[in-house]
C-alpha cells in the first residue's frame, strides 16, 4: 500500500514527458510544412528538423530522469512521512542532504527537510512531557487526596480533642499542597502559552527582601542565618513573575539547608549583568540530580517530597527563560548548593 502513491506519481510524470516530447515534435514538424508552404528554401531543413526533433526527445528523457532523482524521491518520502506523523508516529525522521564538511545544504529541499526533522522532534519531545505530565500530575494529587480521606475516616472515630487537632493539621497541610501545586500548574500552563510580560521598573534588591520576609516562618523555624550583601539595583521586566523566582530560590535553599546553617544572598552589577548569588551550606546534591533539577516535578531528595511538588525550579527556569535572564547550579553532595541568576539589565 505505501508503494501506490509513488507508482502513481511516476506515471503522471511519465505522461508529462510523453506529452511534452509529443508536443516539441508536433511543433518541429509544423514549422517544417508551413516553411515548405511559403516555398522557403533552407538549406538541408529536412535534417535540421530531425536533428532539432532529436534534441528535445533527449533533452526531455534527460529532464524527465534529472526529476525523478532529485525531486520525485524525496517529495514522495515527504509525503509517506507525513503520512506516519498524521497517525501519531512522531519517530521519523528524513535522511538530510550535506556538503562534504557536513554543513546542510542550503537549496530549498534540503532546507525543508531539516526543517521537518526539527518539527517532528519538537513533537515528539512534546508527546513525551504530555505523557510525564499527566502521569505526575496525576500522582502529585493522589497523595494529598489519600492523606485528607484517610485524615477524615480517623476523626469520625476519634474522640480525642487533641488527637482530632493534629488530624485536622494534617488535613489542612494536605489541602495547602494541592492549593500550591494548581496555582504552579496553572502558572506554567500560562508561562508555555506565551502570557505576554507586563515590564515594568523595579528595585531588586527591595523585592528580595520583601521575599525573605514572607518566608520569615521557615527560616525562623530552623534558626538559618541569613547573610545579605544587596547591592541597589533597578531592573526592567516583570515584577510579579521575579517574585516567584526568590521566592522559589531562597524557599529551596531553605528547604536544604540543616538546622542553624547559613545562606549567603549577594546582588552585585557586572558590566550590563545584574547578578544574584544564592549558597547555602546544605545537603548538596549529586551531578544527576543537578542535570534535571529543572524537569517539571522532579525531586531528587524524594525524603523531602512531601514539602513540595518539583515545579518550583520549573517554573523559575522558565520564568527566566523568557525574560531573556540565565540560571546556572553549582552543588557537591553534602556541602551545599549555590545558583547563580544572570539578568540583562540593558
Amino acid at each position: 500500500m505505501k508503494q501506490k502513491p509513488k507508482k502513481e506519481l511516476l506515471l503522471k510524470l511519465s505522461i508529462a514527458s510523453f506529452v511534452t516530447i509529443i508536443a516539441a515534435s508536433a511543433i518541429f514538424s509544423g514549422l517544417y510544412s508551413i516553411l515548405l508552404l511559403l516555398e522557403v528554401k533552407i538549406e538541408d531543413l529536412w535534417w535540421t528538423v530531425i536533428i532539432a526533433t532529436i534534441s528535445s526527445i533527449i533533452i526531455g528523457i534527460t529532464l524527465s530522469t534529472i526529476m525523478n532523482i532529485v525531486f520525485l524521491n524525496p517529495i514522495n518520502e515527504l509525503v509517506n512521512v507525513t503520512k506516519r506523523v498524521a497517525e501519531g508516529d512522531f519517530s521519523v525522521q528524513l535522511k538530510e542532504h550535506t556538503k562534504k564538511n557536513g554543513e546542510l545544504k542550503k537549496d530549498e529541499m534540503s532546507v525543508l527537510t531539516h526543517n521537518f526533522n526539527v518539527m517532528v522532534h519538537e513533537l515528539d519531545k512534546n508527546k513525551i512531557l504530555k505523557s510525564d505530565f499527566v502521569t505526575n500530575v496525576s500522582h502529585e494529587f493522589k497523595t494529598p487526596l489519600a492523606n485528607i480521606k484517610g485524615h477524615a475516616e480517623i476523626i469520625k472515630k476519634c474522640k480525642d480533642p487533641k488527637a482530632i487537632k493534629e488530624y485536622c493539621d494534617n488535613i489542612i497541610e494536605a489541602a495547602d499542597n494541592l492549593s500550591n501545586l494548581t496555582s504552579n500548574i496553572l502558572r506554567l500552563s500560562k508561562l508555555e502559552n506565551h502570557v505576554i510580560l507586563e515590564a515594568s521598573e523595579f528595585r531588586a534588591d527591595e523585592q528580595i527582601r520583601q521575599a525573605i520576609i514572607l518566608l520569615e516562618n521557615k527560616w525562623e523555624e530552623k534558626n538559618i542565618n541569613l547573610n545579605l550583601d544587596l547591592d541597589e539595583i533597578t531592573i526592567c521586566s516583570d515584577e510579579a513573575l521575579f517574585l516567584q523566582v526568590w521566592l522559589n530560590l531562597i524557599s529551596n535553599a531553605i528547604k536544604f539547608s540543616n538546622d542553624g546553617g547559613d545562606i549567603n544572598i549577594i546582588l552585585k552589577q557586572y558590566g550590563q549583568d545584574a547578578v544574584l548569588t544564592i549558597k547555602d551550606e546544605g545537603i548538596g546534591m549529586s551531578k544527576e540530580v543537578q542535570e534535571r533539577i529543572f524537569d517539571k516535578f522532579y525531586q531528587g531528595d524524594t525524603s523531602r517530597a512531601k514539602e513540595g511538588s518539583g515545579l518550583g525550579l520549573a517554573l523559575v527556569k522558565k520564568i527566566l527563560d523568557i525574560s531573556h535572564c540565565t540560571i546556572e547550579v553549582e552543588s557537591e553532595e553534602g556541602k551545599g548548593t549555590t545558583f547563580v541568576v544572570r539578568i540583562p539589565m540593558s
